[in-house]
C-alpha cells in the first residue's frame, strides 16, 4: 500500500483528494488544523469505508513542533513515503499600499514557508521511496491581479521553490511537480473575502473602494463558475500513477492557455485589459 501525506484537508481540494485516494487504495495521512475538522473528516472516511486507510492528523504547518510530530507519525506508519501533496493554503488581500506587513508575512508563512518546512521534514522518507512531491500553486502564480498581492507573491515564490527542488532532488529519484488550478468553488475564496471584510484595511479603502467592489464581484463569479474539486483529485491520482509526470500540470488543461496568452501579451495591453474589465 502506497502512502501519501496531504496537507490542508479540512475542506476543498485537500479533503476531496484525501478521500479519493483512500478509496483507491492509498494510505493517506491527512492534516487538519482543528479537532472538529479532524473528527468530521474521520466521519466521512467511515461513511465511505476507508477508515483503515485514512489517518487524520492535527498539524499547523506554520508551527515547527506540529511539523516535527507529523514527520514522526509518518515515519512510524511506513518505511518510506511515496508522495507528498503540499496543498494547505489561504488568502490575504487588500491594496499593497495599505496592507499590514503582518498579513503579508502570515500569507507567506502558510503558502510558502510552511510547505518548505513540511518538505524538509519528510524528505528523508521521500528519498527512501524515491517519491513524488506535488506542490499546489495556482494560475495566480503566473497571472497577477489587483488586491491579491500577498497571494500572488506566495504562489510566484512557490513556483520558484518547486523548480529549485526539482533540480536538487533529481539525483535522489524524487520527482517534483507543480499543479496549477484555475478557480474552483472551494472555501478559500470565502475565507479570503471574510478576512478582508474583517480587516481594518477594508474600512479604510478610500480611493481603492471601487476597485475592491469590482474585485469581490469578479471573485465570487469566477469561483461559482469554476471547475469541480473532484477534477483536481483525479488529476493528482493521474500524476501519482505516471512514471514520468510533467513538471507542470494545469487544472483544467485550458488554464494553461490563459497563462500562455499572458506571456504573449505586452504588459501595457494586459494592464489595459485588466483595468477595463474592473473599471479601474
Amino acid at each position: 500500500m502506497k502512502t501519501i501525506v496531504i496537507t490542508g484537508c479540512s475542506t476543498g481540494f485537500g479533503r476531496v483528494t484525501a478521500v479519493h485516494l483512500a478509496e483507491r487504495g492509498w494510505r493517506v495521512v491527512a492534516t487538519v488544523r482543528r479537532e472538529a475538522d479532524r473528527l468530521d473528516l474521520l466521519a466521512e472516511a467511515a461513511a465511505r469505508n476507508v477508515s483503515e486507510r485514512l489517518l487524520a492528523v492535527l498539524c499547523d504547518i506554520t508551527l515547527p513542533a506540529d511539523v516535527a510530530r507529523l514527520a514522526q507519525a509518518v515515519h512510524e506508519q511506513a518505511s518510506g513515503l511515496d508522495a507528498l501533496l503540499n496543498n494547505a493554503g489561504t488568502g490575504y488581500g487588500g491594496p499593497l499600499e495599505l496592507l499590514p506587513l503582518a498579513d503579508v508575512r502570515a500569507q507567506l508563512e502558510v503558502n510558502l514557508y510552511g510547505h518548505l518546512a513540511v518538505t524538509q521534514a519528510l524528505l528523508p522518507d521521500l528519498k527512501t521511496a524515491r517519491g513524488t512531491i506535488i506542490n499546489v500553486s495556482s494560475i495566480g502564480g503566473w497571472l497577477a491581479f489587483p488586491l491579491y498581492g500577498p497571494y500572488h507573491m506566495s504562489k510566484f515564490a512557490l513556483n520558484a521553490m518547486s523548480e529549485v527542488l526539482r533540480l536538487e532532488l533529481a539525483p535522489f529519484g524524487v520527482k517534483v511537480v507543480i499543479v496549477a488550478p484555475a478557480a474552483s468553488p472551494t472555501p478559500i475564496w470565502e475565507t479570503g473575502l471574510r478576512r478582508i471584510h474583517a480587516s481594518s484595511v477594508f474600512s479604510n479603502m478610500g480611493d481603492y473602494a471601487r476597485l475592491a467592489d469590482a474585485m469581490e464581484r469578479r471573485a465570487r463569479q469566477t469561483a461559482a463558475s469554476g471547475f469541480p474539486p473532484e477534477l483536481f483529485a483525479r488529476t493528482v491520482l493521474r500524476i501519482l500513477n505516471s512514471r514520468r509526470p510533467a513538471s507542470l500540470t494545469y487544472v483544467p488543461a485550458w488554464a494553461g492557455l490563459m497563462v500562455a496568452g499572458r506571456r504573449l501579451l505586452p504588459d501595457w495591453l494586459w494592464d489595459w485589459g485588466v483595468r477595463r474589465v474592473l473599471g479601474w
